[in-house]
């Protein structure tokens, strides 16, 4: 028994970890990302995690900021190092 279970061990710790960023970094990294399209924004409504891409492990967000009376809804693709990028914007109330 313990011999077949030896290659298999190897075999498992062999493999790569990969490094996930957790939801509440992905939404932040997300919303900074936002903020940095405009001169002055704020967030009126918490961000959030739209769906994690399969096999890739990157995590679409959403997040909303607000700049003067308008309202934008900002999309993001957030790897597993936290890095955001721009997918597309929407503006509300139009």
């Amino acid at each position: 028994m313990c011999r077949y279970l030896f290659p298999v061990l190897l075999l498992v710790l062999s493999l790569p970890a990969t490094a996930e960023c957790r939801d509440r970094d992905a939404i932040a990294a997300g919303e900074e990302k936002a903020r940095s399209y405009f001169q002055k924004a704020e967030v009126f409504h918490p961000g959030r995690v739209l769906k994690v891409h399969h096999p890739s492990r990157h995590k679409e967000v959403a997040a909303y900021v607000q700049t003067g009376d308008k309202r934008y809804s900002i999309f993001t693709l957030v790897d597993e190092n936290c890095r955001a990028r721009f997918i597309k914007r929407t503006r509300q109330g139009d």
